[in-house]
């Protein structure tokens, strides 16, 4: 921390973290600077009761330090959260729809990390400008007549600009549609379709991340693209209501036998399927006992009793 000096703004939200946690925040700098935006030039994870942050690159570390530190703290509120318990058995494959599964989630997320950026001061007319020659850096323009195999990495970070950008988009549109046609007017549809409804509540989160997932998946395919079923391949934590957790499992959920594997013991995996909307919201092991009377037994309980039972989290609207 002696090495780079940070702002009032990043210091008081530093003990604001620590206070939260009862621990200290240790952050670790490497020696680069690119000189543009990226949101993978810091990590945050719990590390011998600390919590860490690794910095990758000090073009801005007030922003990226803020930025890591505000998405740690949405996750100690209401906040949905994903998780990966499948494997499609090829992991290339599960690395690709990881990375764009948690980019869409993290893009709902941006919508009030951004926002809370912009109150604290830390995004300045400077980090806007180092933003967009992030964008500028990574995504090559597209090809005038085809489509290529960066449309996914474009799409995704254009609908993450738009978010940034989202009180100045008719500053850095132009631009946008100039180099990347397609993948913006994809990622305008997206924007339109996360705005259609308030992202406040847990509730509200997790249904526009299940949406984006849906519409994502409905893009891919329109560009004849292999889709990536990341409502099925990715686990995301359930809001329900006081009665919901009193209804029986099978009013709420069905066992879904899925192609794919679990990821823990490696048996064919049961994904446990919100009816409402199909989304994955927990993944069980091929039973031990016959799976007939198994999954019986399963759907007799309360939903509040399947989730507790299998020690699963979740939140209550």
């Amino acid at each position: 921390m002696n090495e780079v000096e940070l702002s009032q703004t990043t210091k008081e939200l530093i003990q604001e973290v620590e206070k939260k946690i009862q621990a200290p925040l240790e952050l670790e700098f490497k020696d680069k600077a690119v000189g543009y935006l990226r949101h993978d030039q810091a990590q945050h994870y719990l590390h011998g009761g600390k919590l860490k942050v690794e910095v990758y690159d000090k073009t801005a570390p007030d922003y990226t330090i803020t930025h890591e530190l505000l998405h740690f703290l949405l996750l100690l509120e209401q906040t949905p959260k994903i998780a990966f318990n499948l494997t499609t058995g090829k992991i290339e494959r599960d690395h690709k729809f990881m990375l764009a599964g948690v980019e869409l989630y993290d893009t709902v997320l941006h919508f009030k990390v951004y926002e809370r950026q912009r109150e604290l001061a830390v995004i300045t007319d400077e980090i806007e400008e180092l933003y967009f020659k992030g964008i500028l850096a990574v995504l090559e323009p597209e090809p005038r007549e085809r489509r290529d195999q960066w449309m996914v990495l474009r799409t995704l970070t254009l609908l993450d600009a738009l978010v940034f950008f989202k009180d100045q988009q008719a500053s850095v549109l132009p631009k946008l549609q100039e180099l990347y046609p397609q993948a913006t007017a994809a990622a305008q549809k997206l924007y339109a379709l996360l705005t259609e409804k308030k992202l406040e509540t847990a509730f509200e989160l997790r249904r526009a991340v299940v949406r984006l997932w849906k519409a994502f998946d409905e893009q891919l395919h329109a560009w004849q693209l292999l889709p990536m079923q990341l409502n099925d391949f990715i686990t995301l934590t359930p809001v329900l209501s006081a009665r919901q957790l009193r209804l029986p499992v099978n009013s709420l959920f069905e066992f879904y036998h899925s192609p794919w594997q679990e990821n823990l013991e490696f048996t064919s995996a049961y994904i446990g399927r919100a009816k409402v909307d199909q989304q994955n919201t927990f993944v069980l092991p091929t039973p031990k006992e016959d799976a007939k009377t198994y999954f019986q037994k399963l759907y007799s309980l309360s939903t509040k009793e399947l989730l507790e039972r299998l020690g699963i989290e979740y939140l209550v609207r």
